[in-house]
Protein backbone atom coordinates (compact mmCIF):
# COMPACT_ATOMS: atom_id res chain seq x y z
CA UNK A 1 0.00 0.00 0.00
CA UNK A 2 2.70 2.80 0.50
CA UNK A 3 3.78 1.85 -3.05
CA UNK A 4 0.54 2.55 -4.38
CA UNK A 5 -0.36 5.60 -2.64
CA UNK A 6 -2.68 6.59 -6.05
CA UNK A 7 -5.04 3.58 -5.35
CA UNK A 8 -8.06 3.22 -3.82
CA UNK A 9 -8.57 -0.72 -3.32
CA UNK A 10 -5.98 -3.35 -3.08
CA UNK A 11 -6.59 -7.29 -3.20
CA UNK A 12 -3.86 -9.67 -1.91
CA UNK A 13 -3.11 -13.48 -1.34
CA UNK A 14 -5.58 -14.35 -4.67
CA UNK A 15 -8.20 -12.69 -3.47
CA UNK A 16 -8.59 -13.82 -0.03
CA UNK A 17 -8.54 -10.18 1.60
CA UNK A 18 -9.30 -7.04 -0.31
CA UNK A 19 -9.56 -3.41 1.31
CA UNK A 20 -11.71 -1.19 -0.37
CA UNK A 21 -10.88 2.32 1.59
CA UNK A 22 -10.14 1.39 5.29
CA UNK A 23 -13.02 -1.61 4.91
CA UNK A 24 -11.22 -4.68 4.93
CA UNK A 25 -13.16 -7.76 3.20
CA UNK A 26 -12.15 -11.53 3.58
CA UNK A 27 -13.01 -14.91 2.21
CA UNK A 28 -15.84 -16.27 4.87
CA UNK A 29 -14.54 -19.96 4.80
CA UNK A 30 -10.65 -18.04 5.58
CA UNK A 31 -11.05 -18.26 9.75
CA UNK A 32 -11.97 -22.06 9.28
CA UNK A 33 -8.82 -23.54 7.52
CA UNK A 34 -6.12 -21.36 8.70
CA UNK A 35 -5.13 -23.84 11.97
CA UNK A 36 -5.08 -26.77 9.10
CA UNK A 37 -2.69 -23.57 7.59
CA UNK A 38 -0.70 -23.66 10.48
CA UNK A 39 -0.24 -27.42 10.37
CA UNK A 40 0.69 -27.58 6.97
CA UNK A 41 3.64 -24.91 7.18
CA UNK A 42 4.93 -26.37 10.21
CA UNK A 43 5.28 -30.16 7.82
CA UNK A 44 6.87 -28.76 5.48
CA UNK A 45 9.34 -27.09 7.37
CA UNK A 46 10.05 -29.75 9.50
CA UNK A 47 10.16 -32.19 6.00
CA UNK A 48 11.70 -30.44 3.82
CA UNK A 49 15.47 -30.94 4.66
CA UNK A 50 16.84 -30.27 0.96
CA UNK A 51 18.46 -26.63 1.79
CA UNK A 52 17.96 -24.97 -1.31
CA UNK A 53 13.85 -25.32 -1.30
CA UNK A 54 12.37 -21.83 -0.33
CA UNK A 55 9.11 -21.99 1.64
CA UNK A 56 7.71 -18.71 1.46
CA UNK A 57 5.22 -17.47 3.84
CA UNK A 58 1.94 -15.51 2.52
CA UNK A 59 0.69 -13.11 5.26
CA UNK A 60 -2.38 -11.12 5.85
CA UNK A 61 -2.31 -7.19 7.28
CA UNK A 62 -2.59 -8.97 10.60
CA UNK A 63 0.82 -11.22 10.23
CA UNK A 64 -0.88 -14.05 10.50
CA UNK A 65 0.19 -17.19 7.11
CA UNK A 66 -2.81 -17.83 5.54
CA UNK A 67 -0.72 -19.72 2.65
CA UNK A 68 2.73 -20.49 1.57
CA UNK A 69 4.29 -20.92 -1.58
CA UNK A 70 7.02 -24.49 -1.98
CA UNK A 71 9.60 -23.51 -4.23
CA UNK A 72 12.54 -25.68 -5.48
CA UNK A 73 14.05 -24.10 -8.53
CA UNK A 74 17.28 -23.16 -6.76
CA UNK A 75 17.72 -26.76 -5.35
CA UNK A 76 20.78 -28.89 -6.21
CA UNK A 77 19.41 -32.04 -5.92
CA UNK A 78 15.99 -32.01 -7.86
CA UNK A 79 15.05 -35.69 -7.62
CA UNK A 80 15.43 -35.47 -3.17
CA UNK A 81 13.49 -31.83 -3.80
CA UNK A 82 10.37 -33.32 -5.67
CA UNK A 83 10.19 -36.50 -3.50
CA UNK A 84 9.83 -34.16 -0.02
CA UNK A 85 7.91 -31.21 -1.80
CA UNK A 86 5.77 -34.25 -3.06
CA UNK A 87 5.09 -35.59 0.26
CA UNK A 88 4.18 -31.77 1.85
CA UNK A 89 2.32 -31.49 -1.30
CA UNK A 90 0.08 -34.78 -0.05
CA UNK A 91 -0.10 -33.66 3.27
CA UNK A 92 -1.95 -30.46 2.23
CA UNK A 93 -4.20 -32.50 0.34
CA UNK A 94 -4.92 -34.79 3.04
CA UNK A 95 -6.03 -31.96 5.39
CA UNK A 96 -8.53 -30.16 2.71
CA UNK A 97 -5.91 -27.27 1.93
CA UNK A 98 -6.42 -25.89 -1.67
CA UNK A 99 -3.10 -27.00 -3.63
CA UNK A 100 -2.61 -24.71 -7.24
CA UNK A 101 0.14 -26.29 -9.41
CA UNK A 102 1.78 -24.09 -12.65
CA UNK A 103 2.18 -26.45 -15.40
CA UNK A 104 5.44 -28.13 -15.60
CA UNK A 105 6.93 -25.43 -12.77
CA UNK A 106 9.03 -26.53 -9.93
CA UNK A 107 6.91 -24.54 -6.96
CA UNK A 108 3.60 -24.80 -6.08
CA UNK A 109 1.18 -22.66 -3.59
CA UNK A 110 -1.09 -23.77 -0.72
CA UNK A 111 -4.17 -21.99 -0.12
CA UNK A 112 -6.75 -22.71 2.54
CA UNK A 113 -9.58 -22.23 0.43
CA UNK A 114 -9.31 -21.71 -3.57
CA UNK A 115 -7.82 -18.43 -4.75
CA UNK A 116 -10.46 -16.28 -6.82
CA UNK A 117 -9.16 -13.11 -8.09
CA UNK A 118 -12.43 -12.91 -10.19
CA UNK A 119 -14.67 -12.56 -7.24
CA UNK A 120 -12.28 -9.77 -5.51
CA UNK A 121 -12.35 -7.52 -8.74
CA UNK A 122 -16.26 -7.85 -8.52
CA UNK A 123 -16.23 -6.65 -4.90
CA UNK A 124 -13.59 -4.02 -5.35
CA UNK A 125 -15.69 -2.92 -8.25
CA UNK A 126 -18.61 -2.60 -6.71
CA UNK A 127 -17.09 -1.17 -3.42
CA UNK A 128 -16.26 1.43 -5.97
CA UNK A 129 -19.31 2.04 -7.89
CA UNK A 130 -17.18 1.18 -11.04
CA UNK A 131 -19.03 -0.55 -13.93
CA UNK A 132 -17.27 -0.37 -17.12
CA UNK A 133 -14.00 0.59 -18.34
CA UNK A 134 -11.79 -2.09 -16.63
CA UNK A 135 -8.22 -3.39 -17.90
CA UNK A 136 -6.53 -6.17 -16.19
CA UNK A 137 -2.92 -7.55 -16.19
CA UNK A 138 -2.29 -10.89 -15.19
CA UNK A 139 0.53 -13.91 -15.43
CA UNK A 140 -1.06 -16.78 -14.51
CA UNK A 141 -3.78 -19.20 -14.94
CA UNK A 142 -4.65 -18.11 -11.20
CA UNK A 143 -6.17 -14.60 -12.90
CA UNK A 144 -8.14 -16.33 -15.25
CA UNK A 145 -11.17 -15.82 -13.46
CA UNK A 146 -10.41 -11.65 -13.40
CA UNK A 147 -9.68 -11.64 -17.00
CA UNK A 148 -13.42 -12.91 -17.38
CA UNK A 149 -14.84 -10.29 -15.77
CA UNK A 150 -13.44 -6.80 -17.01
CA UNK A 151 -13.76 -5.34 -19.89
CA UNK A 152 -10.18 -5.88 -21.21
CA UNK A 153 -7.57 -8.35 -20.62
CA UNK A 154 -3.89 -8.63 -20.91
CA UNK A 155 -1.54 -11.11 -19.99
CA UNK A 156 1.74 -10.12 -19.20
CA UNK A 157 4.60 -13.38 -20.74
CA UNK A 158 7.53 -14.17 -18.85
CA UNK A 159 9.72 -17.28 -18.79
CA UNK A 160 7.57 -19.39 -16.77
CA UNK A 161 4.41 -18.33 -18.46
CA UNK A 162 2.35 -20.80 -19.72
CA UNK A 163 0.30 -18.89 -22.75
CA UNK A 164 -2.14 -21.40 -23.78
CA UNK A 165 -3.41 -21.10 -19.85
CA UNK A 166 -4.31 -17.39 -20.62
CA UNK A 167 -8.02 -16.83 -20.99
CA UNK A 168 -6.89 -13.09 -21.96
CA UNK A 169 -7.89 -10.95 -24.99
CA UNK A 170 -4.03 -9.69 -25.32
CA UNK A 171 -0.87 -10.25 -25.00
CA UNK A 172 2.20 -8.57 -23.53
CA UNK A 173 5.83 -9.29 -22.72
CA UNK A 174 7.23 -9.13 -19.29
CA UNK A 175 9.61 -6.43 -20.10
CA UNK A 176 7.36 -4.62 -22.30
CA UNK A 177 5.00 -3.40 -19.49
CA UNK A 178 6.43 -0.12 -18.46
CA UNK A 179 5.88 0.84 -22.48
CA UNK A 180 2.98 -0.35 -22.28
CA UNK A 181 1.57 1.67 -18.65
CA UNK A 182 3.54 4.79 -19.92
CA UNK A 183 1.12 4.50 -23.66
CA UNK A 184 -1.56 4.27 -21.58
CA UNK A 185 -1.25 6.89 -19.70
CA UNK A 186 -0.02 9.21 -22.42
CA UNK A 187 -3.37 8.13 -24.42
CA UNK A 188 -5.31 9.31 -21.43
CA UNK A 189 -5.81 6.07 -20.17
CA UNK A 190 -7.50 4.72 -23.43
CA UNK A 191 -6.89 1.69 -24.53
CA UNK A 192 -5.73 0.34 -28.20
CA UNK A 193 -5.34 -2.77 -29.56
CA UNK A 194 -2.45 -1.02 -32.04
CA UNK A 195 -0.44 -0.08 -29.01
CA UNK A 196 2.63 -1.88 -31.00
CA UNK A 197 3.74 -3.90 -27.98
CA UNK A 198 0.08 -5.72 -27.84
CA UNK A 199 -0.42 -8.73 -29.59
CA UNK A 200 -3.89 -10.66 -29.56
CA UNK A 201 -3.51 -14.21 -27.95
CA UNK A 202 -4.33 -16.97 -30.15
CA UNK A 203 -5.14 -19.03 -27.75
CA UNK A 204 -8.31 -16.70 -26.78
CA UNK A 205 -9.32 -16.61 -30.49
CA UNK A 206 -8.92 -20.32 -31.39
CA UNK A 207 -10.93 -21.27 -28.12
CA UNK A 208 -13.87 -19.11 -29.62
CA UNK A 209 -13.52 -20.42 -33.06
CA UNK A 210 -14.40 -23.66 -31.26
CA UNK A 211 -16.76 -22.50 -29.56
CA UNK A 212 -18.80 -20.70 -32.17
CA UNK A 213 -18.61 -23.43 -34.43
CA UNK A 214 -19.82 -26.16 -32.04
CA UNK A 215 -22.72 -23.83 -31.11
Amino acid sequence: MPRTPFANAWSALGGLEIRIGKRVLKKESLEHRLKNISLAFDYARSHITEPRVDIEEKQDSEGRTVAFCVDWRRTEDSKKARRETEQVAAYCQALGLKLIRYEKQPFYDVYPVAPDKGWALQEMLHGLMVESGVLYLGDSQTDNSAFKSSNISVGVIHEETSVDTLDCDYLVNFEDVPDFLNMLIVNNLLFSSDFPMLKANPHKMKKHCTEKTAS
